[in-house]
């Protein structure tokens, strides 16, 4: 399992650099991320954000305003180039999350994380 979901970071990095942090998720649990990225403190509350369409939510010390919230995805921005925190659903209880740089295009970097997650389906 590990080994697949590090190949398909390293193919969502290669294909959007400005992605540059990235989690796998299975229940509240961090099954996955990278080196340089800690969600395990923030993990129930990213997916009550996620749930309940929350307006806020927090990660790693940056606060982030939701622009976009789906039972599917999440996409929330921070104030001062600090970047965006994406979220896109793989099966019923595990997610992707990546955090991308502030000059992204979100929606179109979730899009990306989409297609990861739809790949790591049943490997997760």
């Amino acid at each position: 399992m590990e080994s697949a979901i590090g190949r398909q970071w390293y193919q969502l990095y290669e294909n959007n650099p400005k992605l540059q942090a990235f989690a796998v998720l299975k229940g509240s649990e961090v099954v996955w991320q990278t080196e340089n990225w800690n969600l395990v403190e923030d993990v129930q509350s990213i997916l009550k954000a996620q749930k309940t369409g929350s307006s806020k939510v927090s990660a790693s010390g940056v606060k982030y305003k939701t622009i976009e919230s789906d039972e599917d995805s999440l996409i929330a921005t921070a104030d001062k180039d600090q970047g965006h925190l994406l979220l896109a659903r793989i099966d019923k209880d595990a997610w992707t999350i990546a955090w991308a740089e502030s000059g992204s295009v979100p929606e179109l970097a979730l899009i990306d994380l989409m297609r990861t997650a739809i790949v790591l389906k049943g490997n997760v």
